[in-house]
């Protein structure tokens, strides 16, 4: 059977051996067993031979490692999203071309779950970590301290949710920048020691038959110069520390060029103290009081009403409604399915405005982006910040099968 050869993986500044691993039903690319324990730089490469199809979308990155709390008669247990949480930064890249950077993995995900996935989903999101508490602990065995779980591309990233077909002869590369700490992973009296055992990418891939290679080798050939468009949607995370004591404020997010101007904004409060505290849960979002948020892109105003919202007398129904249609408005389903109740929703609510439709104006010219938050308060409360405006972007990148060193001058549009 053949054999795949992985390069340049990377941990830290230090480049490690070469590994190798066969060509199964599942393609795994192994990042030896050294123990991991914070902050490293860990490089995975794919490169597909010219009749071999990856198969990205349907991709995931298998971790195994042991969670051992300091003081085992004390409570210690691995919290909601924990995976994701033991990451940094994830990187996808094509042909030396970065295609999709997810920042903070752990409270992108955990936004993005919140508002994309429903109750059908949940045993699918058992093994990526979703939901555990100190009653729920489905990927760790307690007596050995061992714990499992995959991350797939398409929980990660919208390229793997939004380009389901398969990619050949091309390099891909896999980044994964390991976090400083671990401590938003666990939650619990003590503190736990964390350490990754494992890291693999498992990638799914089809071997066409000589007559079919026959057939994708003539049609390359008779369009040699044609490229492969790869259209997706891109999350993104920006972040305001420290909101400002005041009753209104207005975050200036950054000035864009047309082509990545935002199609929907995310938006949620927390208390600053929840990162990196054990004490506290980094996925619980507040209302902070908030009563009207609305977004300027140049002079265009989303939401064009006011919403009004008094979360303490329950006038929130504006907002729950924004969450509940975005599955129908962004994934195209007839009915959406949210993951919380709007009860489950006031105690840890997330804000989506929905700019898709925007004037033709707006796509010639350098947009400003800005958010505008007010509070029914005298003040927003101290120590609050804000996790985090994810904007989704819509981009198209192109790469030629037979040559693909062309990536690098592919386009990256907005569509």
């Amino acid at each position: 059977m053949a054999k795949s050869r992985i390069r340049n993986i990377r941990i830290g500044q230090k480049s490690r051996a070469v590994y190798h691993c066969r060509l199964r039903r599942l393609m795994s690319v192994t990042i030896g067993q050294k123990i991991y324990s914070e902050a490293h730089d860990v490089k995975e490469e794919r490169k597909s031979n010219s009749y071999l199809i990856l198969d990205i979308a349907e991709s995931y990155i298998y971790i195994e490692g042991k969670f051992i709390p300091n003081d085992l008669a004390k409570t210690c247990h691995l919290s909601n999203n924990a995976l994701a949480f033991l990451f940094d930064e994830i990187r996808y890249e094509m042909g030396g071309e970065q295609v999709c950077l997810i920042r903070k993995p752990g409270i992108t995900t955990t936004m993005k779950s919140m508002i994309s996935y429903g109750e059908t989903s949940t045993k699918f999101l058992d093994t990526v970590g979703w939901g555990l508490d100190e009653n729920k602990q489905v990927i760790l065995d307690t007596p050995s301290h061992t714990f499992s779980g995959k991350l797939p591309l398409k929980f990660l990233m919208g390229f793997a949710e939004d380009y389901n077909k398969g990619i050949l002869n091309i390099k891909q590369e896999l980044i994964l920048i390991i976090a400083r700490s671990f401590k938003n992973s666990y939650m619990g009296e003590v503190d736990a020691n964390v350490t990754i055992n494992k890291i693999e990418w498992k990638i799914r891939h089809v071997m066409p038959s000589d007559r079919q290679k026959l057939k994708l080798l003539n049609r390359l050939n008779k369009s040699s110069t044609a490229k492969i468009k790869l259209a997706y949607r891109m999350w993104d995370l920006y972040e305001l520390p420290a909101i400002r004591e005041t009753a209104s404020d207005i975050w200036a997010i950054k000035t864009t060029s047309s082509l990545e101007r935002p199609r929907y904004i995310i938006i949620g409060f927390q208390s600053s103290d929840n990162t990196d505290d054990r004490s506290k849960d980094a996925t619980k979002f507040i209302h902070a009081g908030v009563n009207n948020i609305r977004l300027y892109l140049n002079s265009e105003v989303y939401p064009y009403e006011r919403w009004n919202l008094d979360f303490d007398r329950k006038l929130d129904a504006v907002a729950y409604y924004a969450y509940e249609n975005f599955q129908r408005s962004y994934y195209g389903k007839d009915m959406g399915e949210p993951m919380m109740s709007i009860e489950e929703f006031r105690k840890n609510p997330l804000f989506i405005i929905d700019c898709y439709h925007q004037p033709d104006a707006m796509k010639t010219s350098t947009v400003d982006i800005k958010l505008e938050f007010e509070t029914r308060e005298t003040k927003f409360p101290p120590n609050t910040k804000l996790v985090a405006a994810v904007w989704i972007q819509a981009f198209i990148c192109q790469y030629l099968p037979l040559f693909p060193q062309e990536m690098k001058t592919a386009t990256k549009e907005s569509n």
